[in-house]
């Protein structure tokens, strides 16, 4: 920090504010400024810019000093709504040269944003301005009575009729229903009618929909009987059996696949947020011998270049290259066979791992020579060169014993690998690989499993933490963690449980969901059995490596029957996940897109708030925190719901009376970029919806029940500045 209170010179300091021109809009602007205060105290100098981009404010120190963690960020918004950030929100260090902060606001555009950044150890402002002129809002909220003639799916067919311009888009088969001809599905006018699944409305995130004090969330709502009971969201599509899928970019995926001719075949696949999958294009990679046998695999090797691995009709391990662009076109690049023959009958799907942009390793296993650790060079055009490094990760011979490698990143060169041993046990091992492709065994190796541990599958958990999840000799499946020390040693920290000990586990594989949750799918039966069902549970697992008690398990199955073998699972957005696994038609995969976890339904905003109803249950919530009110005689009847946060109590109303609530004082409601949802995972009718930014009194309420259709003014002052 300069000190200018011991200067032989005249005390000066110099301020300068430098508008930068270019702006993305008219009310787009982009401001540098180097302010400090004066007077006897120490003053902070610093240039920092301030901007917004995709609808954020954004700000970079460019010269000056340090900024300290308790640096305080001061955000006007639409001229009367304040929020206030420390450094400390961004990183637990200080704001240095070069380092820029992103307000996560969600989206503000058009909407004025004024800006203060002071620095609070010398209480010196170091930047004052307004970022983006735009709009000056009085009142936020909106009000939708689904009056439209009809929805055909373009945007804003869905009218608020707040001047908030809030209009939504009805996709996935919502409806309007005419109240001339179905007199009893509506309430005033037309309804709207949701199947349970994918039919919603969905409007775009706004500021005037981002409520962050108080808030009301009302609707008449008539809950029908849905379709089906499970928490499937969509049959998406078919490829082939084995489907492995991946992520590409944006709402692009990867899945490789061996289709109905028994040969290897790479997909691609657009997945939206509403979990409706479409194709991009198909490319058939080479053949294989019988079902089962192909096993292909995919990783990502920079933004465009990827590798395949599969087993081709000479019981090869195959390996190709593809670019992949971001609308999901496929170009094969090279090819590369490993002659060490596989088993004729058994699966030996090898494990890919990326090591840098150009380098990858290949676990998989030969009934000859054992288990075998490679690496592969691969070019930036895509050409894929054996380095001739090799270890034998397991140099007994397997016989038809799959080793059923799984490949992971540590740290560093540093690699673990887990695989079923010659006697069947578990076993880790964990391994250095150089970036010139050169591999070294550390000498560290534990037995995860003494008896019996098939279908090893690994997930990092946090730090030095990781997880497996097996299945055991009952067939049952079981999740361990374990930490990996920096020379290798690999440490069991002693927690264990088995997520599935009445059915079978098999061929589990485990991710990440969210904050401590991890997710297992994983089928109940081999391939050679027609019952074998598909199934996933979530299990919680602490930074320690502590497990908790689980959540309870969900099958997952199409119209076509419940087969499953296969099963591998990933993340699409939030709640959202595709699962593809070998399904019960013949030479057939599923893709399916599910929702697991604490997810939004009815009529919700990410997890800011929600008010839903079913047929025998209403709840809402306000950041998460739930309120419910159970009663037989909800379904299939009209009733009016609201929702109310004053930022003392959250409170749920049904036609009128206070049927519940829950203390939850001085909270501000959750920003989310999310788009605001009507019926998404709700069954039935809804009318006339309306949300304010301040709670209603039960009066207010009770007359809303009493006259449907009346809703409160929502009054919107713009100014231009």
């Amino acid at each position: 920090m300069k000190n200018l209170r011991n200067a032989t010179a005249v005390s000066e300091i110099v301020g300068e504010i430098i508008l930068l021109a270019i702006a993305v809009t008219t009310i787009s602007v982009i401001y540098t400024q180097v302010l400090s205060t004066p007077g006897p105290a120490d003053t902070t100098i610093a240039t920092i810019t301030g901007k917004m981009e995709d609808g954020r404010p954004v700000f970079t120190l460019q010269r000056g000093e340090s900024l300290d963690l308790d640096t305080r960020i001061l955000l006007t918004v639409g001229g009367c709504e304040q929020w206030e950030f420390f450094q400390s929100d961004f990183a637990n260090h200080e704001w240095n040269i070069g380092e820029r902060i992103v307000i996560p606001l969600g989206n503000v555009w058009g909407i004025q944003i004024e800006a203060t950044i002071i620095d609070t150890k010398t209480n010196s402002i170091v930047f004052k301005g307004v970022i983006q002129e735009g709009l000056t809002t009085y009142r936020k909220g909106g009000i939708w009575h689904f009056d439209e003639p009809i929805w055909i799916g373009v945007p804003d067919e869905v009218k608020d009729s707040s001047k908030n311009n809030n209009h939504g888009i009805a996709v996935g088969g919502a409806k309007i229903i005419n109240g001339n001809l179905q007199p009893l599905n509506v309430m005033v006018n037309n309804s709207g009618f949701f199947d349970g699944y994918m039919d919603t409305v969905r409007v775009k995130s706004a500021w005037t929909l981002n409520i962050t004090k108080t808030i009301t969330i009302e609707a008449w709502m008539n809950p029908q009987i849905p379709e089906f009971i499970s928490d499937i969201v969509g049959v998406s599509g078919t490829f082939g059996y084995t489907p492995y899928i991946i992520h590409v970019i944006g709402d692009i995926f990867a899945i490789i696949s061996e289709d109905f001719q028994k040969g290897a075949l790479l997909s691609t696949v657009q997945i939206d947020p509403e979990g409706m999958v479409s194709y991009r294009q198909n490319v058939t990679l080479g053949k294989s011998t019988g079902s089962n046998i192909c096993q292909p695999k995919v990783v990502q090797m920079t933004e465009k270049i990827y590798v395949v691995s599969f087993v081709d009709n000479k019981y090869y391990v195959n390996l190709q290259c593809f670019n992949i662009s971001a609308n999901g076109s496929i170009q094969n690049n090279s090819e590369l066979a490993y002659t060490e023959k596989s088993s004729t009958n058994q699966p030996n799907r090898a494990s890919l791992q990326k090591i840098t942009n150009n380098l990858v390793a290949i676990a998989y296993w030969t009934p000859t020579n054992g288990g075998i650790l490679k690496t592969i060079s691969v070019s930036s055009a895509g050409k894929l060169t054996d380095t001739g490094k090799m270890i034998q990760y397991d140099d007994i011979s397997s016989g038809d014993k799959s080793r059923e490698p799984f490949l992971i990143h540590v740290s560093g060169n540093l690699y673990a690998l887990a695989y079923r041993g010659p006697a069947d046990h578990g076993i880790l091992k964990t391994y250095a690989i150089a970036s010139n492709g050169t591999i070294t065994y550390t000498g560290k190796m534990v037995e995860f499993e003494t008896i019996i541990g098939y279908e090893p599958c690994l997930v990092h958990v946090s730090g030095n933490v990781f997880a497996v999840a097996y299945r055991n000799h009952l067939n049952y499946g079981i999740v361990k963690t374990f930490r990996v020390l920096s020379d290798g040693t690999i440490v069991l920290t002693g927690s264990s449980m088995a997520f599935e000990n009445t059915l079978y586990a098999y061929n589990p594989h485990i991710i990440h969901g969210e904050e401590t949750m991890y997710i297992i799918a994983y089928s109940t039966g081999s391939t050679t059995q027609s019952s074998a069902a598909g199934y996933i549970i979530t299990v919680d697992i602490d930074s320690n490596g502590v497990i908790n008690p689980m959540g309870s398990r969900l099958q997952f199955e199409v119209p076509d029957g419940i087969t499953c073998h296969y099963p591998v699972i990933i993340n699409v957005a939030e709640e959202l996940y595709a699962i593809s696994y070998t399904g019960p038609k013949a030479h057939t995969g599923y893709l399916i897109t599910i929702l697991i976890g604490p997810h939004g339904r009815g009529i919700y905003k990410g997890d800011a708030y929600q008010l839903f109803a079913n047929m025998t249950m209403v709840e809402g919530y306000i950041n998460n925190v739930y309120v419910r009110y159970y009663n037989d005689s909800i379904g299939l009847y009209w009733h009016h719901y609201a929702l109310t946060y004053d930022g003392l109590s959250i409170r749920l109303y049904m036609d009128g009376v206070l049927v519940n609530e829950t203390s939850y004082p001085y909270h501000r409601i959750l920003l989310t970029k999310s788009p605001l949802y009507f019926g998404r995972f709700y069954c039935g009718f809804i009318d006339e919806i309306a949300i304010y930014d301040k709670a209603l009194t039960q009066e207010q309420i009770a007359t809303h029940f009493m006259n449907p259709g009346m809703s409160e003014t929502i009054t919107v002052i713009t100014i231009k500045t």
